[in-house]
Protein backbone atom coordinates (compact mmCIF):
# COMPACT_ATOMS: atom_id res chain seq x y z
CA UNK A 1 0.00 0.00 0.00
CA UNK A 2 0.79 3.71 -0.42
CA UNK A 3 0.34 6.12 2.08
CA UNK A 4 0.72 9.88 1.76
CA UNK A 5 3.52 11.46 3.77
CA UNK A 6 3.25 14.76 5.31
CA UNK A 7 5.07 17.52 4.16
CA UNK A 8 4.19 20.59 6.06
CA UNK A 9 6.71 21.10 8.78
CA UNK A 10 3.82 22.42 11.65
CA UNK A 11 2.53 18.82 11.60
CA UNK A 12 2.71 17.37 14.93
CA UNK A 13 5.03 14.72 15.59
CA UNK A 14 4.15 11.33 15.89
CA UNK A 15 2.84 10.20 19.67
CA UNK A 16 1.11 8.33 21.75
CA UNK A 17 -1.85 9.77 23.31
CA UNK A 18 -5.00 7.97 24.49
CA UNK A 19 -8.28 7.50 22.89
CA UNK A 20 -11.47 5.96 23.93
CA UNK A 21 -9.55 4.63 26.55
CA UNK A 22 -7.08 3.34 24.50
CA UNK A 23 -3.25 4.26 23.81
CA UNK A 24 -2.98 5.36 19.96
CA UNK A 25 -0.01 5.70 17.86
CA UNK A 26 -0.54 9.03 16.19
CA UNK A 27 0.99 10.36 12.65
CA UNK A 28 0.34 13.56 11.54
CA UNK A 29 -2.33 14.17 13.96
CA UNK A 30 -4.38 11.18 12.70
CA UNK A 31 -4.35 7.86 14.49
CA UNK A 32 -2.02 5.31 12.94
CA UNK A 33 -2.46 1.73 13.03
CA UNK A 34 1.25 0.32 12.19
CA UNK A 35 1.27 -2.90 9.40
CA UNK A 36 4.58 -3.40 10.01
CA UNK A 37 7.19 -5.79 8.91
CA UNK A 38 10.80 -6.18 10.45
CA UNK A 39 13.83 -6.65 7.50
CA UNK A 40 16.66 -9.18 8.17
CA UNK A 41 19.23 -8.03 10.30
CA UNK A 42 22.25 -7.58 7.28
CA UNK A 43 19.30 -6.32 4.88
CA UNK A 44 20.37 -2.72 6.18
CA UNK A 45 24.10 -3.46 5.10
CA UNK A 46 24.15 -1.78 2.00
CA UNK A 47 22.59 0.38 -0.14
CA UNK A 48 22.67 -1.93 -2.69
CA UNK A 49 20.64 -4.58 -0.25
CA UNK A 50 18.39 -1.62 1.08
CA UNK A 51 17.14 -1.46 -2.12
CA UNK A 52 16.53 -4.93 -3.08
CA UNK A 53 14.64 -5.91 0.23
CA UNK A 54 12.39 -3.06 -0.39
CA UNK A 55 11.62 -4.04 -3.52
CA UNK A 56 10.34 -7.40 -2.42
CA UNK A 57 7.70 -5.65 -0.14
CA UNK A 58 5.85 -4.11 -3.34
CA UNK A 59 2.09 -4.77 -3.11
CA UNK A 60 2.22 -6.84 -0.03
CA UNK A 61 -0.08 -4.37 2.49
CA UNK A 62 2.57 -2.76 4.40
CA UNK A 63 2.24 0.33 5.56
CA UNK A 64 5.64 0.58 7.52
CA UNK A 65 9.13 -0.79 8.09
CA UNK A 66 11.08 -1.98 10.56
CA UNK A 67 15.28 -2.08 9.56
CA UNK A 68 18.45 -2.26 11.76
CA UNK A 69 20.56 1.08 11.84
CA UNK A 70 23.97 -0.29 13.42
CA UNK A 71 26.42 1.24 15.77
CA UNK A 72 29.50 -0.41 13.61
CA UNK A 73 28.38 1.12 10.39
CA UNK A 74 27.14 4.48 11.76
CA UNK A 75 30.02 5.16 13.70
CA UNK A 76 33.00 3.26 12.35
CA UNK A 77 35.60 5.53 14.04
CA UNK A 78 35.02 7.03 16.95
CA UNK A 79 33.18 10.30 16.73
CA UNK A 80 33.65 10.20 12.82
CA UNK A 81 29.54 8.93 11.53
CA UNK A 82 28.51 7.96 8.43
CA UNK A 83 24.66 8.03 7.72
CA UNK A 84 24.91 7.41 4.35
CA UNK A 85 22.68 3.86 4.85
CA UNK A 86 20.45 5.84 7.01
CA UNK A 87 19.90 8.03 3.77
CA UNK A 88 19.32 5.11 1.54
CA UNK A 89 16.73 3.71 4.00
CA UNK A 90 14.46 6.73 4.47
CA UNK A 91 14.66 7.39 0.51
CA UNK A 92 13.56 3.63 -0.12
CA UNK A 93 10.96 4.39 2.35
CA UNK A 94 9.69 7.06 1.00
CA UNK A 95 9.98 5.38 -2.72
CA UNK A 96 7.95 2.79 -1.60
CA UNK A 97 4.96 4.64 0.10
CA UNK A 98 5.73 3.77 3.56
CA UNK A 99 6.82 4.62 7.25
CA UNK A 100 10.14 3.90 8.76
CA UNK A 101 10.75 2.83 12.52
CA UNK A 102 14.71 2.04 12.99
CA UNK A 103 16.26 -0.28 15.31
CA UNK A 104 19.32 1.08 16.91
CA UNK A 105 21.30 -2.00 17.17
CA UNK A 106 23.86 -0.41 19.75
CA UNK A 107 25.71 -2.00 22.57
CA UNK A 108 23.62 -4.80 22.87
CA UNK A 109 21.53 -7.17 20.03
CA UNK A 110 20.00 -10.15 21.23
CA UNK A 111 21.87 -10.00 24.49
CA UNK A 112 25.19 -9.76 22.50
CA UNK A 113 27.51 -6.79 21.76
CA UNK A 114 28.05 -7.79 17.69
CA UNK A 115 27.37 -4.56 16.54
CA UNK A 116 29.22 -2.66 18.62
CA UNK A 117 32.13 -0.73 16.67
CA UNK A 118 35.51 -2.27 16.24
CA UNK A 119 37.00 0.38 18.72
CA UNK A 120 34.65 -0.94 21.42
CA UNK A 121 35.44 -4.54 20.96
CA UNK A 122 38.65 -3.61 20.85
CA UNK A 123 39.44 -2.03 23.75
CA UNK A 124 37.92 -3.70 26.90
CA UNK A 125 40.24 -1.86 29.48
CA UNK A 126 37.46 1.36 28.09
CA UNK A 127 34.70 -1.03 27.44
CA UNK A 128 34.72 -3.99 30.20
CA UNK A 129 32.66 -7.08 29.21
CA UNK A 130 30.21 -8.55 31.23
CA UNK A 131 31.60 -12.05 33.11
CA UNK A 132 29.79 -14.76 33.71
CA UNK A 133 30.44 -17.91 36.31
CA UNK A 134 31.24 -20.04 33.59
CA UNK A 135 34.00 -19.99 30.99
CA UNK A 136 31.90 -18.63 27.95
CA UNK A 137 33.25 -16.43 25.67
CA UNK A 138 32.84 -12.67 27.06
CA UNK A 139 30.85 -10.98 24.12
CA UNK A 140 28.78 -8.86 25.90
CA UNK A 141 29.90 -5.88 27.25
CA UNK A 142 29.06 -4.83 30.89
CA UNK A 143 25.64 -2.39 31.68
CA UNK A 144 27.59 -1.02 34.30
CA UNK A 145 30.54 0.31 32.75
CA UNK A 146 29.89 4.55 32.15
CA UNK A 147 32.42 4.46 29.24
CA UNK A 148 29.85 2.26 27.24
CA UNK A 149 26.66 4.11 28.47
CA UNK A 150 28.29 7.27 27.00
CA UNK A 151 29.71 6.21 24.02
CA UNK A 152 26.55 4.73 23.00
CA UNK A 153 23.89 7.69 24.08
CA UNK A 154 26.62 9.73 21.88
CA UNK A 155 26.09 7.76 19.24
CA UNK A 156 22.28 7.39 19.28
CA UNK A 157 22.12 11.02 19.82
CA UNK A 158 23.95 11.42 16.67
CA UNK A 159 21.35 9.57 14.82
CA UNK A 160 18.52 11.36 16.15
CA UNK A 161 19.75 14.82 15.57
CA UNK A 162 20.17 13.70 12.12
CA UNK A 163 16.46 12.54 11.66
CA UNK A 164 15.75 15.56 12.77
CA UNK A 165 17.60 17.49 10.62
CA UNK A 166 16.51 15.58 7.04
CA UNK A 167 13.31 13.96 8.21
CA UNK A 168 11.57 16.56 10.41
CA UNK A 169 9.82 18.10 7.44
CA UNK A 170 8.54 14.84 5.43
CA UNK A 171 8.41 12.63 8.88
CA UNK A 172 9.21 9.08 7.64
CA UNK A 173 10.25 7.98 10.60
CA UNK A 174 7.54 7.55 13.12
CA UNK A 175 9.23 5.60 16.02
CA UNK A 176 12.42 4.29 17.44
CA UNK A 177 14.08 1.02 18.93
CA UNK A 178 16.45 1.25 21.27
CA UNK A 179 18.89 -1.66 21.15
CA UNK A 180 17.51 -4.53 20.98
CA UNK A 181 16.66 -7.70 23.39
CA UNK A 182 18.82 -6.67 25.95
CA UNK A 183 19.98 -8.57 29.11
CA UNK A 184 22.49 -11.06 30.16
CA UNK A 185 22.74 -14.45 28.66
CA UNK A 186 24.75 -17.59 30.14
CA UNK A 187 24.17 -16.25 33.79
CA UNK A 188 21.64 -14.48 35.96
CA UNK A 189 23.96 -12.07 36.37
CA UNK A 190 26.98 -9.83 35.59
CA UNK A 191 29.94 -11.02 37.55
CA UNK A 192 32.53 -8.61 36.38
CA UNK A 193 34.65 -6.27 39.50
CA UNK A 194 32.03 -3.79 38.55
CA UNK A 195 28.68 -5.35 38.43
CA UNK A 196 29.95 -7.06 41.80
CA UNK A 197 30.82 -3.26 43.53
CA UNK A 198 27.32 -2.31 42.21
CA UNK A 199 25.77 -5.82 43.55
CA UNK A 200 27.65 -5.21 47.13
CA UNK A 201 26.06 -1.84 47.67
CA UNK A 202 23.06 0.09 48.84
CA UNK A 203 20.20 -0.73 46.98
CA UNK A 204 18.76 2.35 44.32
CA UNK A 205 16.51 3.93 46.29
CA UNK A 206 14.61 3.65 43.01
CA UNK A 207 13.88 -0.04 43.83
CA UNK A 208 11.57 0.63 46.62
CA UNK A 209 10.08 3.67 44.59
CA UNK A 210 9.23 1.04 41.94
CA UNK A 211 8.30 -1.66 44.85
CA UNK A 212 5.61 0.66 46.14
CA UNK A 213 4.66 1.33 42.86
CA UNK A 214 4.34 -1.92 41.37
CA UNK A 215 3.85 -4.81 43.96
CA UNK A 216 3.48 -7.16 41.57
CA UNK A 217 7.21 -7.38 40.54
CA UNK A 218 8.62 -10.80 40.99
CA UNK A 219 11.28 -9.86 43.99
CA UNK A 220 8.18 -8.16 45.54
CA UNK A 221 7.73 -11.71 47.45
CA UNK A 222 11.27 -11.94 48.20
CA UNK A 223 11.35 -8.44 49.78
CA UNK A 224 8.02 -9.07 52.28
CA UNK A 225 9.44 -12.30 53.22
CA UNK A 226 12.98 -10.55 54.43
CA UNK A 227 10.74 -7.78 56.45
CA UNK A 228 10.61 -5.07 53.78
CA UNK A 229 13.59 -3.76 54.48
CA UNK A 230 15.05 -0.25 52.82
CA UNK A 231 18.33 -0.53 53.55
CA UNK A 232 21.64 -3.01 52.43
CA UNK A 233 23.00 -4.43 49.68
CA UNK A 234 20.79 -6.80 47.26
CA UNK A 235 22.09 -9.99 48.59
CA UNK A 236 21.01 -8.39 52.24
CA UNK A 237 17.39 -6.92 51.14
CA UNK A 238 16.20 -9.32 48.49
CA UNK A 239 18.55 -12.91 49.43
CA UNK A 240 20.72 -14.32 47.31
CA UNK A 241 18.74 -15.85 44.07
CA UNK A 242 18.54 -15.93 40.22
CA UNK A 243 15.51 -13.61 40.89
CA UNK A 244 17.28 -10.93 42.86
CA UNK A 245 20.18 -11.06 40.37
CA UNK A 246 17.43 -10.68 37.27
CA UNK A 247 16.34 -7.75 39.15
CA UNK A 248 19.52 -6.18 39.98
CA UNK A 249 20.54 -6.58 36.28
CA UNK A 250 17.06 -5.13 35.07
CA UNK A 251 18.08 -1.62 36.83
CA UNK A 252 21.31 -1.95 35.18
CA UNK A 253 20.08 -2.20 31.41
CA UNK A 254 17.65 0.19 32.34
CA UNK A 255 19.54 3.19 33.18
CA UNK A 256 21.90 2.08 30.26
CA UNK A 257 18.83 2.71 28.01
CA UNK A 258 17.72 5.41 29.90
CA UNK A 259 20.55 7.50 29.17
CA UNK A 260 20.53 6.83 25.38
CA UNK A 261 16.87 7.79 24.79
CA UNK A 262 17.43 10.70 26.78
CA UNK A 263 20.41 11.83 24.90
CA UNK A 264 18.52 10.29 21.45
CA UNK A 265 15.22 12.71 22.72
CA UNK A 266 16.61 15.92 23.63
CA UNK A 267 17.90 15.88 19.59
CA UNK A 268 14.10 14.67 18.15
CA UNK A 269 11.68 13.42 20.49
CA UNK A 270 10.19 10.79 18.79
CA UNK A 271 8.27 7.78 20.85
CA UNK A 272 10.74 5.25 21.84
CA UNK A 273 10.91 1.64 22.88
CA UNK A 274 12.50 -1.76 23.52
CA UNK A 275 12.06 -5.06 22.71
CA UNK A 276 12.21 -8.15 24.69
CA UNK A 277 13.63 -11.53 23.84
CA UNK A 278 10.80 -13.58 26.30
CA UNK A 279 11.49 -16.36 29.05
CA UNK A 280 8.98 -18.81 27.05
CA UNK A 281 9.59 -22.65 26.89
CA UNK A 282 10.96 -23.40 23.32
CA UNK A 283 10.96 -26.97 23.04
CA UNK A 284 12.24 -27.35 19.21
CA UNK A 285 15.06 -30.41 19.56
CA UNK A 286 16.12 -29.93 16.07
CA UNK A 287 16.58 -26.23 16.36
CA UNK A 288 19.50 -24.78 18.49
CA UNK A 289 17.92 -22.24 20.43
CA UNK A 290 18.35 -20.54 23.99
CA UNK A 291 14.93 -20.17 25.66
CA UNK A 292 13.19 -21.36 29.20
CA UNK A 293 12.02 -19.84 32.87
CA UNK A 294 15.71 -19.55 34.44
CA UNK A 295 17.01 -16.16 33.97
CA UNK A 296 20.17 -16.63 31.92
CA UNK A 297 18.71 -18.83 29.43
CA UNK A 298 16.96 -15.74 28.61
CA UNK A 299 18.22 -12.39 28.72
CA UNK A 300 18.55 -11.75 32.14
CA UNK A 301 17.72 -7.95 32.86
CA UNK A 302 15.93 -8.16 29.84
CA UNK A 303 12.14 -5.94 29.90
CA UNK A 304 9.73 -8.47 30.74
CA UNK A 305 6.69 -7.83 32.67
CA UNK A 306 7.71 -9.21 35.81
CA UNK A 307 10.47 -6.50 35.95
CA UNK A 308 8.80 -4.42 33.70
CA UNK A 309 8.06 -2.05 36.83
CA UNK A 310 11.83 -1.38 37.06
CA UNK A 311 12.38 -0.47 33.83
CA UNK A 312 9.32 2.36 34.11
CA UNK A 313 10.94 3.68 37.02
CA UNK A 314 14.72 3.65 36.06
CA UNK A 315 14.01 4.19 32.15
CA UNK A 316 11.20 6.56 32.23
CA UNK A 317 11.92 8.15 28.59
CA UNK A 318 10.79 5.02 26.79
CA UNK A 319 6.80 5.04 25.67
CA UNK A 320 7.08 1.57 25.45
CA UNK A 321 8.76 -2.13 26.49
CA UNK A 322 7.50 -4.37 24.34
CA UNK A 323 7.57 -8.12 23.48
CA UNK A 324 8.65 -10.62 20.58
CA UNK A 325 6.71 -13.18 20.10
CA UNK A 326 7.26 -16.15 18.68
CA UNK A 327 7.03 -18.87 21.69
CA UNK A 328 4.51 -19.20 24.24
CA UNK A 329 0.72 -18.55 24.84
CA UNK A 330 0.14 -15.46 22.88
CA UNK A 331 -3.08 -13.91 24.29
CA UNK A 332 -1.09 -14.10 27.23
CA UNK A 333 1.66 -12.58 26.72
CA UNK A 334 -0.40 -9.37 25.04
CA UNK A 335 -2.50 -9.14 28.49
CA UNK A 336 0.81 -8.99 30.43
CA UNK A 337 2.35 -6.58 28.41
CA UNK A 338 -0.64 -4.44 27.87
CA UNK A 339 -1.16 -4.17 31.42
CA UNK A 340 2.84 -3.66 32.32
CA UNK A 341 3.49 -1.42 29.64
CA UNK A 342 0.15 0.19 29.46
CA UNK A 343 0.34 -0.28 25.89
CA UNK A 344 1.39 -3.03 23.04
CA UNK A 345 3.50 -3.22 19.90
CA UNK A 346 5.12 -6.33 18.66
CA UNK A 347 7.90 -5.63 16.73
CA UNK A 348 8.79 -9.34 16.30
CA UNK A 349 6.67 -12.25 15.45
CA UNK A 350 5.78 -15.03 13.15
CA UNK A 351 5.27 -14.53 9.58
CA UNK A 352 3.12 -17.23 8.49
CA UNK A 353 -1.01 -18.06 8.97
CA UNK A 354 -0.45 -18.17 12.67
CA UNK A 355 1.36 -14.86 13.03
CA UNK A 356 -1.54 -13.56 10.67
CA UNK A 357 -4.12 -15.13 12.91
CA UNK A 358 -2.31 -13.51 15.97
CA UNK A 359 -2.40 -9.67 14.29
CA UNK A 360 -6.16 -9.79 14.56
CA UNK A 361 -6.23 -10.58 18.60
CA UNK A 362 -3.63 -8.23 19.08
CA UNK A 363 -5.12 -5.36 17.59
CA UNK A 364 -8.67 -6.36 17.58
CA UNK A 365 -9.19 -7.53 21.90
CA UNK A 366 -5.18 -6.33 23.11
CA UNK A 367 -5.44 -2.66 21.63
CA UNK A 368 -1.61 -3.08 19.66
CA UNK A 369 -0.84 -0.13 18.32
CA UNK A 370 0.75 -1.90 15.90
CA UNK A 371 2.24 -5.68 14.58
CA UNK A 372 5.28 -6.60 12.56
CA UNK A 373 6.67 -10.37 11.28
CA UNK A 374 10.10 -10.87 11.30
CA UNK A 375 12.12 -11.36 8.03
CA UNK A 376 9.40 -10.36 5.42
CA UNK A 377 12.15 -9.66 2.69
CA UNK A 378 12.86 -13.42 2.61
CA UNK A 379 9.45 -14.51 1.94
CA UNK A 380 9.26 -17.02 -1.22
CA UNK A 381 6.02 -18.00 -3.04
CA UNK A 382 2.70 -18.05 -1.26
CA UNK A 383 4.69 -17.77 1.70
CA UNK A 384 3.38 -14.25 2.89
CA UNK A 385 0.12 -14.54 1.47
CA UNK A 386 -1.65 -14.74 4.61
CA UNK A 387 -0.20 -11.54 6.16
CA UNK A 388 -0.40 -9.74 3.42
CA UNK A 389 -4.45 -10.48 3.03
CA UNK A 390 -4.50 -9.86 6.54
CA UNK A 391 -3.18 -6.60 6.53
CA UNK A 392 -5.31 -5.54 3.60
CA UNK A 393 -8.16 -6.29 5.49
CA UNK A 394 -6.95 -4.29 8.75
CA UNK A 395 -5.70 -1.36 6.24
CA UNK A 396 -9.68 -1.14 5.35
CA UNK A 397 -11.11 -1.25 8.59
CA UNK A 398 -8.00 1.16 10.27
CA UNK A 399 -10.02 4.14 10.70
CA UNK A 400 -13.15 2.21 12.65
CA UNK A 401 -9.97 0.32 14.99
CA UNK A 402 -9.53 3.56 16.67
CA UNK A 403 -12.67 4.82 17.41
CA UNK A 404 -15.15 1.85 17.96
CA UNK A 405 -15.47 -1.20 20.33
CA UNK A 406 -13.39 -4.08 18.67
CA UNK A 407 -13.22 -8.09 19.22
CA UNK A 408 -10.14 -10.32 17.32
CA UNK A 409 -10.52 -13.92 17.28
CA UNK A 410 -8.27 -16.58 16.46
CA UNK A 411 -9.56 -20.09 16.73
CA UNK A 412 -7.67 -23.47 16.00
CA UNK A 413 -7.37 -26.90 17.03
CA UNK A 414 -6.43 -25.88 20.32
CA UNK A 415 -9.41 -23.60 20.65
CA UNK A 416 -12.11 -24.24 18.29
CA UNK A 417 -14.60 -22.39 19.50
CA UNK A 418 -15.07 -18.37 21.73
CA UNK A 419 -17.96 -16.63 22.87
CA UNK A 420 -17.50 -12.42 23.51
CA UNK A 421 -19.78 -9.90 23.93
CA UNK A 422 -20.11 -6.83 22.52
CA UNK A 423 -22.42 -4.26 23.38
CA UNK A 424 -26.11 -5.86 23.98
CA UNK A 425 -24.90 -9.04 21.92
CA UNK A 426 -22.68 -12.15 22.63
CA UNK A 427 -21.01 -13.42 19.55
CA UNK A 428 -19.90 -17.07 18.79
CA UNK A 429 -16.95 -17.76 16.91
CA UNK A 430 -16.13 -21.36 15.73
CA UNK A 431 -14.54 -22.20 12.35
CA UNK A 432 -15.75 -22.44 9.06
CA UNK A 433 -17.06 -25.37 7.82
CA UNK A 434 -18.26 -26.49 3.92
CA UNK A 435 -21.95 -27.30 3.27
CA UNK A 436 -23.14 -30.38 4.80
CA UNK A 437 -19.68 -30.85 6.32
CA UNK A 438 -18.48 -31.04 10.28
CA UNK A 439 -14.80 -30.97 9.65
CA UNK A 440 -13.43 -27.36 9.79
CA UNK A 441 -10.89 -25.55 8.40
CA UNK A 442 -7.51 -25.38 10.11
CA UNK A 443 -7.58 -22.11 11.86
CA UNK A 444 -9.65 -18.76 11.40
CA UNK A 445 -9.38 -15.38 12.49
CA UNK A 446 -10.34 -12.08 12.13
CA UNK A 447 -11.51 -8.75 13.91
CA UNK A 448 -15.40 -7.43 14.68
CA UNK A 449 -15.95 -3.79 14.78
CA UNK A 450 -19.39 -2.48 16.73
CA UNK A 451 -19.90 0.87 14.38
CA UNK A 452 -23.74 0.74 15.65
CA UNK A 453 -25.44 -0.33 18.65
CA UNK A 454 -26.92 -3.40 16.05
CA UNK A 455 -24.01 -2.78 12.92
CA UNK A 456 -21.21 -4.95 13.31
CA UNK A 457 -18.16 -5.14 10.16
CA UNK A 458 -16.43 -8.58 10.41
CA UNK A 459 -12.73 -8.65 8.52
CA UNK A 460 -11.09 -12.16 8.24
CA UNK A 461 -10.56 -15.65 7.10
CA UNK A 462 -12.48 -19.21 7.81
CA UNK A 463 -14.96 -18.41 10.26
CA UNK A 464 -18.17 -18.82 10.96
CA UNK A 465 -19.63 -16.16 13.35
CA UNK A 466 -22.97 -16.03 15.19
CA UNK A 467 -24.88 -13.37 17.41
CA UNK A 468 -27.28 -13.61 20.22
CA UNK A 469 -28.68 -11.19 22.42
CA UNK A 470 -26.45 -10.79 25.90
CA UNK A 471 -30.23 -10.84 27.85
CA UNK A 472 -30.43 -14.66 26.40
CA UNK A 473 -33.20 -13.74 23.36
CA UNK A 474 -32.36 -14.19 20.16
CA UNK A 475 -31.32 -11.95 17.13
CA UNK A 476 -31.55 -12.43 13.37
CA UNK A 477 -29.72 -10.58 10.47
CA UNK A 478 -31.61 -7.92 8.62
CA UNK A 479 -29.18 -7.27 6.38
CA UNK A 480 -26.12 -8.92 5.52
CA UNK A 481 -23.19 -7.46 2.69
CA UNK A 482 -19.85 -8.05 1.58
CA UNK A 483 -18.10 -4.57 1.13
CA UNK A 484 -14.91 -3.28 -0.29
CA UNK A 485 -12.77 -0.33 -0.08
CA UNK A 486 -11.31 1.81 3.03
CA UNK A 487 -13.64 2.89 6.00
CA UNK A 488 -15.93 5.17 6.06
CA UNK A 489 -16.18 4.69 2.00
CA UNK A 490 -17.32 1.28 2.12
CA UNK A 491 -18.68 0.02 -1.43
CA UNK A 492 -21.34 -3.09 -1.40
CA UNK A 493 -20.06 -5.61 -3.67
CA UNK A 494 -23.13 -8.25 -3.18
CA UNK A 495 -25.89 -8.37 -0.92
CA UNK A 496 -25.10 -11.93 1.22
CA UNK A 497 -28.54 -14.35 1.80
CA UNK A 498 -29.52 -17.89 1.64
CA UNK A 499 -26.49 -20.26 1.71
CA UNK A 500 -23.85 -17.31 2.24
CA UNK A 501 -24.92 -16.58 5.57
CA UNK A 502 -26.17 -20.39 6.54
CA UNK A 503 -29.67 -19.95 5.90
CA UNK A 504 -29.90 -16.51 6.85
CA UNK A 505 -27.94 -17.34 10.57
CA UNK A 506 -24.25 -16.16 10.45
CA UNK A 507 -21.61 -14.58 8.47
CA UNK A 508 -19.21 -16.79 7.03
CA UNK A 509 -15.69 -15.58 6.05
CA UNK A 510 -13.74 -17.72 3.82
CA UNK A 511 -10.81 -19.03 4.33
CA UNK A 512 -7.63 -18.90 1.81
CA UNK A 513 -6.82 -22.99 2.53
CA UNK A 514 -9.63 -25.13 0.44
CA UNK A 515 -11.89 -26.96 2.45
CA UNK A 516 -11.48 -30.19 3.59
CA UNK A 517 -12.81 -32.82 1.50
CA UNK A 518 -16.39 -33.70 1.38
CA UNK A 519 -18.68 -35.79 0.07
CA UNK A 520 -21.70 -33.88 0.02
CA UNK A 521 -22.79 -32.94 -3.78
CA UNK A 522 -24.22 -29.35 -3.22
CA UNK A 523 -21.22 -26.65 -3.97
CA UNK A 524 -20.36 -24.02 -1.64
CA UNK A 525 -19.08 -20.07 -3.28
CA UNK A 526 -16.15 -19.32 -1.69
CA UNK A 527 -15.19 -16.14 -3.55
CA UNK A 528 -15.97 -13.79 -0.58
CA UNK A 529 -13.21 -11.16 0.09
CA UNK A 530 -13.05 -11.72 4.08
CA UNK A 531 -14.93 -8.09 4.64
CA UNK A 532 -18.75 -8.09 5.44
CA UNK A 533 -20.88 -5.60 7.19
CA UNK A 534 -24.42 -6.67 8.95
CA UNK A 535 -27.16 -5.03 11.12
CA UNK A 536 -28.85 -7.34 13.24
CA UNK A 537 -32.43 -6.62 14.74
CA UNK A 538 -33.22 -8.24 18.03
CA UNK A 539 -36.20 -10.29 18.51
CA UNK A 540 -38.42 -10.03 21.51
CA UNK A 541 -38.27 -12.70 24.10
CA UNK A 542 -40.72 -15.05 24.28
CA UNK A 543 -43.51 -14.99 26.96
CA UNK A 544 -45.51 -18.10 28.10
Amino acid sequence: MTIPLETESHAPLPSLRTLGGHPRLFVDGRPFLVLGGELHNSSSGSRQEIRTSFATLAGRNFNTILAPVTWETVEPREGDYDFSLVDELLASARDSGVRLVPLWFGAWKNGKSTYTPAWVKTDPARFPRAELSSDAPRDQVSPFGEAIREADARAFAALMRYLRTVDATTRTVIMVQVENEVGLLGDSRDRSAGATRHFDAEVPDGVYEALDAHPDLRIAGAWKEGGCQRQGNWAAVFGDSATTDEAFMATAYATHIEAVAAAGKAEYPLPMFTNAWLDSEIEMSDVPLAGGQRPGTYPSGGPLPHVAGLWRQFAPTLDLVVPDIYFGGFADICRSYRAAAGALFIPEMRRDEQGAGDVFLAIGSYGAIGTSPFGIDSVQGQEGDAFSDAYGLLESVAPLVANHETVGVHVDETRPHAEIHLGDYVLSVRRETGAGSSRPVARGYGIVIQVEPDQFIAAGRGLHLTFRRADGGHAELLRTEEIAGRAPDFQTLRVLNGDETVGGTGIVLHSLSPLPPSSFPIPTDRRGVGLVRCRLHPLPRLTY
